[in-house]
């Protein structure tokens, strides 16, 4: 694993005793917020895709098929990342692991703007669904190390919603750049 994904080592720093508790939520707070955010951007990013599919045909001639089968190297990749993906996260610095893989999905999301070239759009989704597999592995060990099982579920409840909100943004993103860009 890269250097700058081994987990942090403990903090040295003490807090007084009567400040842990509400110390403690605060910075679950934090972290929640951070996770809800992260996961928002990664689900804008995987789905760009499948929103401007009907223009990326239309402006590249490609037929039903080729999005198909863009689109189901995304789902095989992402299905096998998440295995192997999950078990790195166990091992990592999981804030440097939520961003890596948020910073290597926009990335390669870009190359897929850039080219035209069916096999290097497919190349690039599977890349990126391997990288999109960090998040979802990244918050849930977050959230594993930072609640009790008696708030756990309700926080992955919180978590789970910003899988819509980002949908939610995706639409949003795509439809302001079409307004902002190209007056449509």
């Amino acid at each position: 694993m890269f250097p700058f994904l081994q987990p942090a080592l403990d903090s040295t720093e003490k807090i007084p005793d009567h400040r842990i508790k509400s110390s403690y939520r605060w910075h679950q707070t934090g972290v929640l917020a951070a996770l809800c955010l992260g996961y928002i951007g990664y689900y804008i990013i995987r789905l760009i895709f499948t929103t401007e599919q009907n223009d990326i045909m239309k402006a590249y001639g490609y037929t039903t098929a080729q999005i198909g089968l863009v689109l189901s190297c995304f789902g095989v990749g992402y299905a096998i990342s998440k295995l192997f993906m999950g078990a790195l996260s166990d091992k990592s610095n999981t804030i440097r692991y939520l961003a890596t893989g948020l910073i290597v999905s926009a990335v390669l999301n870009i190359g897929l703007g850039a080219t035209r070239n069916f096999y290097i759009m497919m190349a690039l989704m599977l890349i990126m669904s391997i990288a999109q597999g960090m998040g979802a592995a990244a918050c849930q060990r977050t959230i594993q190390l930072w609640w009790g099982k008696r708030l756990r579920g309700t926080i992955f409840a919180i978590w789970s919603s910003a899988h819509n909100a980002g949908a939610f943004c995706c639409v949003a993103v795509v439809q302001l750049a079409s307004f902002l860009l190209w007056g449509v």
